[in-house]
Order: C-alpha cells, then sequence, then structure tokens
C-alpha cells in the first residue's frame, strides 16, 4: 500500500486556503484581505477628518478658537 493512503492531511492555517487550489486561492485570500484593508484604511480617514471638524467646530462654538485655521 502506498504511504500517502495512511498520511493525514492538514488542515489549511486560513480558511479561504486549501492545499488543493492553493494559488486560486491565494489570489482571493490576497484581494478580500487587500479590500478590507483598503476600506478600513478609507473608514479611519473620513472619521479622522469629521473628529477633526467636530473639534473645531466645538471650539469654535465655545470662543476658544478665534484666529485658528477652523475660525475660517
Amino acid at each position: 500500500m502506498r504511504k500517502r493512503l495512511f498520511c493525514i492531511a492538514k488542515q489549511p492555517l486560513l480558511p479561504c486556503k486549501t492545499y488543493a487550489f492553493a494559488m486560486q486561492n491565494n489570489r482571493f485570500c490576497n484581494a478580500l484581505v487587500a479590500s478590507e484593508l483598503w476600506n478600513r484604511c478609507v473608514a479611519e480617514k473620513y472619521l479622522h477628518t469629521y473628529c477633526l471638524l467636530f473639534a473645531c467646530l466645538h471650539f469654535q462654538y465655545r470662543g476658544i478658537c478665534t484666529d485658528f485655521q477652523c475660525a475660517k
């Protein structure tokens, strides 16, 4: 009998990777991860901008920020 029959198949490290279709799933998994990272980065940039805008408006309302950039 072949040794292959007695070997236990290894489980993949990531759920989107399998050993049978390694290249195709690698590309898919990489694209998925890149997409998620890009979406998170864009969301964080917008949140940071809105947070700064809110802080400037708050300071302007309180009279703290008069001659600063956000008072324009």
